[in-house]
């Protein structure tokens, strides 16, 4: 009933670390998918909060970024809410999306999932 973001972000020679829990029942029903959406969305806050115009998003979910881009319908409540904030902010910020694979070994990547699984106490 819990689900959790990690985000690390390099900005200005500084590494960052972001995390976060939720409990919102509809976005726990996508499971890990809705924890890949505020990881995302925190990501580009982070941006617009800061003055950054551009930034790679480096995701392992598929839908983080056809939602955005409108290549795959957004059909629940939690992948519609994702889609109007990257509306909402892409005339902000110029986001490039980059598919890594999950559980790869990619350092950052292996790091924001322990964040998550912290943020959640399970790790």
């Amino acid at each position: 009933k819990e689900y959790s973001y990690g985000a690390v972000i390099f900005y200005d020679g500084k590494e960052e670390h972001f995390s976060k829990k939720f409990s919102d029942p509809e976005m726990a029903a996508m499971r890990n998918v809705a924890g890949e959406i505020e990881g995302s969305m925190c990501a580009m806050q982070y941006c617009v909060d800061h003055g950054i115009k551009s930034i790679d998003i480096y995701y392992d979910y598929e839908g983080i970024a056809k939602w955005a881009r409108g290549e795959w319908k957004t059909n629940k409540p939690g992948t519609k809410m994702y889609k109007e904030y990257y509306d909402r902010i892409s005339d902000k910020l110029d986001v490039t999306f980059v598919k890594v694979k999950g559980h790869s070994g990619d350092i950052n990547n292996d790091r924001a999932d322990k964040l998550a699984k912290k943020a959640l106490g399970i790790e």
